[in-house]
């Protein structure tokens, strides 16, 4: 049963389950989704037959409760990433992205709903999974690098954020998706992402705006003039 303080909270030794408040899990029930989500994902991805991003690790489209809604298996990055991929000594991660994501709501930052998170026992090592619901009618930030409205919105984003003291190592243009009809951004792909319970110093803040800025030279070739040094 779950947890009465949290709307998270299904749990066995080799899988646990987290669910947003009020998600209808359907006929199969959440006894099912817990030994069984993987499947249940796998069979809505082939029904929607839909990718979403760009990378080594691109999300898939499925539906959730009768959303609409976008699945990612969290993978490690860095040097380890090619050797671990997507395998975690424990399913600390994925319940620590869960409650980030919780956390930035609740201070106004727009950032996709999580609907459902899981992560199962495969051997020795633990596999995440995380549902969020879609964004419609959005872009990347990456992919609207033309549009100034875009960029000036993701640089008040990122100074947003690194006022919460988010320490986002893989925060870059195409992690923020631009709304144009409703002129908004989102910041999505919270993996690995923390509150250091203070806003970033200086040097922090000049360290991740470089990682972002440098993500549009390699990619594009281009800095946007927004993004450039001043003179």
């Amino acid at each position: 049963m779950p947890d009465s303080r949290t709307h998270f909270g299904w749990s066995t030794r080799s899988a646990k389950l987290w669910i947003a408040d009020g998600l209808r899990a359907g006929s199969e029930g959440w006894d099912s989704w817990l030994e069984n989500a993987e499947t249940h994902l796998e069979r809505s991805a082939q029904m929607c037959d839909g990718v979403i991003g760009v990378g080594r690790h691109p999300a898939r489209k499925v539906q959730v409760g009768g959303l609409a809604a976008v699945w990612r298996v969290n993978h490690h990055g860095g040097l380890l990433g090619s050797v671990l991929k997507h395998r975690y000594a424990s399913a600390q991660r994925l319940s620590q992205e869960i409650r980030l994501s919780q956390r930035l709501q609740e201070e106004g930052v727009l950032t996709p709903r999580i609907l459902l998170g899981y992560a199962r026992v495969h051997g020795m090592f633990w596999k995440q999974h995380l549902v969020t619901e879609e964004v419609p009618d959005c872009q990347t930030v990456f992919a609207a690098r033309k549009d100034r409205n875009a960029l000036a919105a993701a640089d008040a984003l990122l100074d947003r954020v690194a006022n919460l003291g988010l320490w986002a190592t893989d925060l870059h243009p195409d992690n923020l998706l631009w709304q144009h009809k409703e002129q908004k951004c989102w910041l999505i792909d919270l993996a690995g992402a923390r509150l250091l319970g203070r806003p970033l110093r200086p040097q922090e803040r000049e360290a991740r705006r470089a990682r972002f800025i440098r993500y549009f030279a390699k990619h594009s070739g281009e800095v946007p003039t927004r993004f450039q040094p001043h003179p």
